[in-house]
């Protein structure tokens, strides 16, 4: 059995409202890179059984300003909620990336941690980002996501 940390069980408990039978509805799961946004993402998505969409696998070859294939992101979204089946849309950026995609979250989630370390030039663009969109502010939710002993 995976450690379930206690971010988690918070994440769960304020989804499955919002994921009632199952509604073709967006989840969005943002933070800074190394929060662990892909993990959580990937326990959200076994729990409901739902679709996860991991960004990073969308990225532009030698992309550093995440640059996506938003064609390709935009077709598995559309596929989800064409079958009015959730789908979870998780990276770095994400109020930028569903801009980008002409789309909106039904329900965000910001992932933060205290073990984060900033990553140079990326911390930059995040700064920048955090700037300009104010993600925790738009979040539905915050989750602390630390692996600490809990």
């Amino acid at each position: 059995m995976p450690t379930i940390l206690p971010g988690y069980d918070s994440a769960v408990s304020a989804l499955e409202p919002v994921l009632l039978d199952l509604p073709g509805t967006v989840i969005g799961i943002d933070g800074r890179n190394g929060v662990g946004k892909t993990t959580f993402g990937r326990y959200l998505a076994w729990y409901f059984n739902v679709s996860l969409i991991e960004s990073d696998l969308f990225l532009k070859d030698g992309s550093f300003e995440l640059g996506y294939r938003l064609d390709d992101i935009n077709r598995l979204i559309q596929l989800r909620l064409d079958k009015l089946r959730p789908v979870i849309l998780e990276g770095i950026g994400l109020f930028r990336l569903l801009d980008h995609l002409d789309r909106r979250a039904d329900f965000s989630i910001y992932c933060q941690s205290s073990i984060y370390t900033p990553g140079d030039a990326l911390s930059v663009w995040l700064d920048e980002y955090d700037h300009d969109y104010s993600p925790r502010k738009r979040a539905s939710l915050i989750v602390d996501l630390e692996w600490g002993d809990s």
